[in-house]
Formats: structure tokens, C-alpha cells, sequence
């Protein structure tokens, strides 16, 4: 990659009262699927941990070594789910897949993100268990991508294994980074989280959206799965649900401490990746800033994607208290 010139990053203002009360820091980077950047904001070589929004390559290696699953369970094995019962069903199907159980999820627990399904348990007298948790679908996914591939299923979140090791190298190699340059952290369902520079989370998702080179076929099929299923990748009310159907030929995946990555099939500009980091990790921000980078890449805003991102904000009365002013100063390469 080459080196790329940090220009001013953009924010997203909240007002109250006719005065700024808050601002969040973000910076964005928008790359060609050959690696190029096209425009920016803030400092494209940041390097930022995606998050969930590496659940696209995480899913990689399971669409490699089984080409015949149904979309369904690829756009799960995706997804940070909310828990509902048919996110549930499918994570079941995935672990039979493998001859797995609840007990071989390595994710942790969590109620449901899902506000229904979560009073459903309370109501029932029962406990959240791992299946609950939003990365259940990955992770079942992983044990069957484990079974596929000829390896142990023991041990699958370690950093050592084979799957986690191919998962590091997919991250450079789509990124057209090194590997050395693709750091490890621990997630917070406990697989490795991978750090790397903004611009090359972008590009990932620049292949994501076009499909081609290596792994083309691959990343066809996790594009289609998750553009075919938005209900399966975050749940009801949530943004990459609600998201991706308002745009087409969007594959959108938010990851925690509000980053965000886009893969733009249909842009003026071609196929385009898009990541951006919040860098305060304000995820009330996400919206905003993802809103007006879709619109300044040329990509047709509907007045349902800008109920998405309200220019003015509610308090529990419903009075508005403020403003949302986003200001993103695009450097254009």
C-alpha cells in the first residue's frame, strides 16, 4: 500500500439548545477493489480493529470448504444477531451441520439484544445461554468450517489454530497488506480480533462488493448471503438490517465501538469498500456519518435511508432538544 496523506477527519455534532454538547471524531477511508483510495477523511492509515465488521472474512473459510450451505446459515455465520428465534433456529442448524452443541460455543453469554426475545426468557424463567450471544452464528459457523476443513474442532478460538491462523492471513490478503501488519487482539466472544490500517479494512470490503480475483467466488456468496437475508445479520430496528434493503447492492456490517464497514456494488465510481472508524466509539454517530458518506459517493439517497439519521433529536417526551450536524471533509485523491 501506499502511503497516503492525513487530511482533516470529520465528526458528527450533537446541539442542545443551540449549542454543540458533543462531537464525535471519525475517520473514513473509500478504496477501489484494486487498493485504491479514493477519498478520505481524517487519517486512512489508522490502524482500528473492525470488530464485528470482520465477520465477512471470519465467514470466509466456512464458504470456501462448503460451497453447498444455504445462504441462510452463511448470512448467520455472518451476522451479530439479536437473538430472536429465527436467529436461533438457524445457529441450531449450523451446529448440526458439524455434530456440535450449545456446549461447543467458546462465545460466552449474553441476553438476547432482541428486547422481546430477551423479556420472552425473563417470562419463561429461563437464562440466557450461549446460543443467545450475537457472535453464536460465527462461531458455529467456525466448528463447522473446523469439520469441513479436517481440524479440531477443540480449541478453535485460540490463535494457533488453523482456522484463526487462515482467518489472520485472509485479512492481509484482502487487504493487500502484509501479514505483520495485521495486529492480534482478543474479541470480546474470545476469538482473535484483528487490528489493520482503516484503508485496508475498506479494500476488503471492496472485494467483498465486487466479487472478483481470488476468492471471488467465495466472497460472491457471502455478499449474496448477507444482502439476501438482512434480517439474519443484526435483527429488528437494528441499522445493517434496516440498511441494506434501502440500498442496493449494500452489504453493510457494524462492529462494536461503533465501526462501520460498507461494500458498494452500484457507486458511480465502480465497486467500492468503505470503513469508517468513530474514533470516541459513539455509535449514536454511525448512522450519521454513514449516511453522508453513501451520499457523498453518489449513491441514491431515499427519504426512508434519511429517517435513518434524523437531523434533530427527541427527548422521552418527545420534545426536540437538538440537532445532529455531520461534517465530513472529504480529501479526494
Amino acid at each position: 500500500m501506499t502511503t497516503s496523506t492525513t487530511s482533516e477527519a470529520g465528526h458528527v455534532t450533537f446541539t442542545r439548545g443551540g449549542q454543540d454538547e458533543s462531537r464525535h471524531t471519525v475517520h473514513a477511508a473509500a478504496v477501489t477493489p484494486e487498493g485504491r483510495l479514493l477519498a478520505s477523511c481524517g487519517d486512512p492509515e489508522l490502524l482500528s480493529f473492525p470488530r464485528s465488521s470482520s465477520k465477512p472474512v471470519q465467514a470466509l473459510p466456512l464458504a470456501l470448504a462448503a460451497p453447498d450451505l444455504p445462504q441462510d446459515e452463511l448470512a448467520l455465520a455472518c451476522a451479530s444477531h439479536s437473538g430472536t428465534p429465527e436467529h436461533l433456529a438457524v445457529v441450531r442448524r449450523l451446529l448440526e451441520r458439524s455434530g456440535s452443541s450449545v456446549a461447543d460455543l467458546r462465545c460466552g453469554t449474553h441476553p438476547p439484544f432482541d428486547a422481546d426475545a430477551a423479556a420472552d426468557l425473563i417470562r419463561r424463567g429461563e437464562v440466557p445461554t450461549p446460543l443467545h450471544h450475537n457472535c453464536s452464528g460465527k462461531h458455529a459457523g467456525m466448528l463447522l468450517a473446523c469439520v469441513r476443513l479436517g481440524w479440531s474442532k477443540s480449541g478453535y478460538t485460540d490463535p494457533a489454530h488453523p482456522l484463526q491462523l487462515q482467518i489472520r492471513q485472509l485479512h492481509a490478503d484482502l487487504a493487500g497488506v502484509p501479514l505483520s501488519a495485521v495486529h492480534a487482539g482478543t474479541d470480546g466472544c474470545s476469538v482473535p480480533a484483528f487490528a489493520l490500517p482503516l484503508r485496508g479494512t475498506a479494500r476488503i470490503f471492496a472485494r467483498l462488493a465486487s466479487g472478483g480475483g481470488e476468492y471471488g467466488e467465495a466472497l460472491g456468496r457471502v455478499f449474496g448471503a448477507m444482502t439476501g437475508h438482512p434480517s439474519l445479520i443484526a435483527g429488528p430496528g437494528r441499522l445493517d438490517t434496516t440498511l441494506m434493503p434501502l440500498v442496493p447492492g449494500l452489504a453493510a456490517k457494524m462492529g462494536a465501538e461503533a465501526f462501520y464497514g460498507l461494500a458498494l456494488r452500484d457507486t458511480p465510481h465502480g465497486p467500492l469498500g468503505v470503513a469508517f472508524k468513530v474514533l470516541d466509539g459513539g455509535e449514536r454517530a454511525r448512522p450519521h456519518m454513514a449516511l453522508a458518506l453513501l451520499e457523498a459517493l453518489g449513491v441514491p439517497i431515499t427519504a426512508a435511508v434519511r429517517e435513518l439519521a434524523p437531523a434533530t433529536h427527541f427527548n422521552w417526551a418527545g420534545r426536540e432538544v437538538g440537532t445532529v450536524k455531520v461534517h465530513l471533509p472529504l480529501h479526494w485523491a
